[in-house]
C-alpha cells in the first residue's frame, strides 16, 4: 500500500473518531453492491514508498468484493483497497456512515454491527 495514500486516509478517519479498516470496509461493501467503481490502472500500481498496513476489515465486505475485484481483473485485494481509498482521498468517493445507538439488554453478548472482522495486512502483493 502507497504510504502517502494510507496516510491521507487516516487523516480522514481519525476526525470521524473511525480507523482506515472501518473506511475500507464501508468502501469494499460499496465496491461490492457496484454503488462504486475504480479506474482500473493501466499498469502496475506500485512503487515505491510502500509498506504493509495492518487493518480489520469486515470479512463479508471483504469476501463480495474480492468476487467482483476477480471479474473485474483488479490484481488483487491490496491493490483494490489502494485505488478505493485513492478515490477517497481525492475526493471522488465518499463513505457516508451514520452511527445510532442500539438498545441492548445487559446479559446479552455485544454483536458487531458489520459482522465479524478479520485483521487484514495490505500489501504490493503480486
Amino acid at each position: 500500500m502507497d504510504d502517502a495514500t494510507w496516510d491521507r486516509a487516516d487523516d480522514i478517519t481519525v476526525g470521524d473518531a473511525l480507523t482506515v479498516g472501518h473506511l475500507l470496509t464501508v468502501l469494499l461493501d460499496r465496491y461490492a453492491i457496484g454503488v462504486v467503481d475504480v479506474p482500473l490502472p493501466e499498469g502496475d500500481v506500485r512503487a515505491g514508498g510502500r509498506s504493509g498496513h495492518l487493518a480489520a476489515i469486515g470479512d463479508a465486505a471483504w469476501a463480495r468484493a474480492d468476487e467482483r475485484r476477480e471479474r473485474e481483473g483488479v490484481q488483487s485485494m491490496s491493490v483494490l483497497c489502494e485505488l478505493l481509498l485513492r478515490e477517497t482521498v481525492a475526493g471522488r468517493v465518499s463513505a457516508g456512515l451514520d452511527a445510532a445507538p442500539r438498545v441492548q439488554q445487559p446479559t446479552q453478548p455485544r454483536e458487531e454491527a458489520a459482522g465479524a472482522v478479520t485483521p487484514s495486512l495490505l500489501h504490493s502483493a503480486a
